[in-house]
This record gives structure tokens, C-alpha cells and sequence, in this order.
């Protein structure tokens, strides 16, 4: 019996040297994956700002080129009216030197019948005052004649006055029609040079947006290589951790068999802190008093949209009314809450970190372990951190 627990006691020795060697093996090599893990989050959330950046400034310059073509249309659309304008112009040019044509033959042959006029009465006389005396019947006759002979000068200059003032105003319409006529040339040449400028422009910004795409493109593609690099460490990291309960089970167990019945009850004693669900650790103890309260809901309904503690919650609603119960404000979304707050590293995650995965959350309980309001089928639950990839993980106190 004494040769018993001697050999007993050297292969328990054993085995706990061997359970201390082969969780250090893991634990240097899970720091190295989580560092690296770190690293690439770090630099997929900095090409993710790069890629909302790039965003922003293709937004905005296709906001330009919005606004250039529409510049462009209304150009267009006045070249064309100006052009119609022209048209009816020139018509109107054309119909008014028909007018002044007119106006001017009517003076001139006006002119000569009056030149004819006064000469056949020189001619004939007719102006001799001492002929009209004499002819004239009576004095109020010879009166009568030389009055007729000034009526007929006289209609004769008022029909010509009438002439040259219509020749003049067609003239000054003509001059004013020819004037408009040069202001909305010079205003079409105006409205094609700017035309020009505006489709120079609309060029550079087409070309500056097709730049902006080839940037996003770029920024995508190696997002989408760290994302691999996550998820590959993620998986990685499930596997060391998974073999990590193996080895502390399997260390438990002989454990158990080689302490007998004291053993046994170091075992019940150990397998209720292997168990994790309800086990809270972390260096703050605001962090582990909001994990112990959030602990206090397991159980409880899941709601989408809902924020109730008891009666239901979705992932945000959940971590915003634990965060509340410490007079903690956080952001509604879980998208929000994942980007809010102070980002630390996930090795440095500590209880009552909020864990975003990318459209939910959770709180994180330390060891590995979270609680969340997963689904409608589950409710509220614990779980572990690494079932998800990881996107960042966020403190508010």
C-alpha cells in the first residue's frame, strides 16, 4: 500500500509536470497567433477607413459629375433655344432690309415725282404771280390759284418727310435687329466655350472616378486577404484551444484516478470551474461586475429589436441595457457599438468587453468565454468568443 502512493504520488507529479508543459506550448503559440491575428485586424480596419475614405472622395466626385452634366444639359438646352432665337432673328433681319428696300424706293420715286411736279410748274409757269394775276377773275381767284400751287408743294414735301422717316425707322430697326443679332452670337460662342470647359471637366472627373475605382478595387482585394489571414488564424486558434480543453480534461481525469477519493472530490471542484459558462475573470472590477450582471440573463427570451432584459432583447438591445445598468450610454446598433468605444486588442480583452463579429455582439466574460442574446432558438446564452470571426472588440468603462 505504501509502494502504492509512492508510485501513485511520482505519476501524479508526472502528470501535472506534463499538464504545466503542454498548456505553455499552446499558450506561447495561441499568443502568437493572437498577435498576429491583432496585427491583420489592425491593418484590415485601416484598409477598411482607406476603402470608406476612397468611398467618400468617389461619392463625392460622382456628385460632381452629377452636377457637371446636369451643367452640361442646361448648356445644351440654351445653345439650342439661342440658336432658335437666331433663326427667328435672322427672318426678322431678312424681312426688315425687305422693308428698308421698300421704304427707300417709295422716297426715291416720291423724290422724282416731286422734282417732275415743281419743274412742270416752272416750266409752265405756273408759279408767274403776275400770269396767275391776270388770268384770275377776281382778286380772291388769283389768291385761290397761288394757294392751290403751295398745296401741292407742300403734300408733295409732307409725302416725302413721311417717306424718309419710315426709310429711317426701318433703318434703326435694322441697326438694332443686326445688333441683337452680334449680342447672341457672342453670347453662343460664350455658352460653346463654357461648354467646352464643362466637358474638359466632366472628362477629368470620369477619369479621376475611374481612378478611385481602381483604388477601391485594390483596397477590396486586400481586404479580402486579411480577412483569409483572420479567418485562418481564427480556425487555428479554435483548434489550439479545443486541443487545450482536451489536454486540461485528460489531466483532470488522471488526476482523479491517481488521488483516489480525495480526488474525486477535487475533481467535482475542477469541473465546475472547467466549465466556464458562468466564470468571470479580468483585471477591472467595473468589467467583471457588468459580466456578473449580464450572467444574471441566461435564459432569457431573444426579440429582435427588443431591449428587455426579461422579456427579450436582440444582440445591441442586450449589451446597451447591461451597459445602462452601470449608467454606461453606448449606441443602439450592434454595427454602431462595434465601432464606438476604445478598441483594444483581443489578448488584451477583458470581462465586460463588448465583442463585435460584424452585424451582432456580446459580452465578453474572459477565459475565452462570452454571453449574448444569440439567437430566437437559444435566447440569451454563454458561448465561446472564437466562434466567430472577431472584428473588433470595443471598452466602455
Amino acid at each position: 500500500m505504501h509502494n502504492f502512493r509512492k508510485i501513485s504520488r511520482r505519476f501524479l507529479a508526472v502528470v501535472l509536470a506534463a499538464s504545466m508543459c503542454f498548456p505553455i506550448q499552446a499558450f506561447a503559440t495561441e499568443a502568437e497567433l493572437k498577435k498576429k491575428q491583432a496585427e491583420a485586424q489592425k491593418q484590415l480596419n485601416a484598409i477598411n477607413q482607406e476603402m470608406k475614405s476612397i468611398e467618400s472622395q468617389r461619392n463625392s466626385v460622382l456628385a460632381e459629375i452629377d452636377s457637371l452634366n446636369s451643367e452640361l444639359v442646361d448648356l445644351m438646352l440654351n445653345i439650342e433655344l439661342l440658336e432658335a432665337d437666331l433663326a427667328a432673328k435672322e427672318e426678322e433681319l431678312a424681312q426688315a432690309e425687305v422693308d428698308y428696300e421698300a421704304a427707300k424706293q417709295k422716297e426715291e420715286e416720291q423724290y422724282e415725282a416731286m422734282k417732275l411736279r415743281i419743274q412742270y410748274i416752272y416750266e409752265e409757269g405756273d408759279m408767274d404771280y403776275l400770269t396767275l394775276f391776270l388770268q384770275a377773275d377776281s382778286f380772291t381767284d388769283f389768291l385761290n390759284r397761288a394757294d392751290f400751287a403751295k398745296e401741292i408743294q407742300t403734300k408733295d414735301r409732307e409725302m416725302l418727310e413721311e417717306y424718309q422717316e419710315t426709310k429711317a425707322e426701318v433703318a434703326e430697326l435694322l441697326d438694332q435687329l443686326e445688333q441683337e443679332k452680334a449680342d447672341m452670337e457672342a453670347l453662343e460662342a460664350e455658352y460653346e466655350q463654357e461648354q467646352a470647359a464643362v466637358q474638359s471637366s466632366l472628362s477629368e472627373k470620369k477619369a479621376e472616378e475611374a481612378d478611385y475605382e481602381s483604388q477601391l478595387a485594390s483596397a477590396k482585394a486586400q481586404a479580402s486577404t486579411f480577412r483569409a489571414e483572420l479567418e485562418k488564424s481564427q480556425k487555428e486558434l479554435k483548434r489550439l484551444e479545443a486541443e487545450k480543453i482536451a489536454k486540461e480534461k485528460e489531466t483532470q481525469e488522471s488526476a482523479t484516478v491517481s488521488g483516489g477519493s480525495s480526488g474525486s472530490s477535487s475533481s467535482g471542484s475542477s469541473s465546475g470551474s472547467s466549465s466556464g459558462s458562468t466564470s468571470v475573470s479580468g483585471n477591472s472590477s467595473t468589467g467583471r461586475a457588468i459580466a456578473n450582471y449580464a450572467l444574471q440573463f441566461v435564459g432569457n427570451p431573444y426579440v429582435l429589436g427588443g431591449t428587455s432584459l426579461t422579456n427579450g432583447a436582440d444582440c445591441s438591445g442586450f449589451t446597451q441595457s447591461v451597459m445602462a445598468h452601470f449608467g454606461i450610454s453606448i449606441p443602439r446598433t450592434s454595427d454602431a457599438q462595434g465601432r464606438a468605444g476604445r478598441e483594444v486588442s483581443y489578448s488584451e480583452a477583458q470581462a465586460g468587453d463588448i465583442i463585435y463579429y460584424g452585424g451582432h455582439v456580446a459580452i465578453y466574460l474572459g477565459g475565452g468565454r462570452i454571453v449574448h442574446a444569440s439567437t430566437e432558438a437559444t435566447g440569451i446564452k454563454t458561448g465561446t468568443a472564437t466562434y466567430r470571426t472577431i472584428r473588433s472588440v470595443r471598452r466602455y468603462y
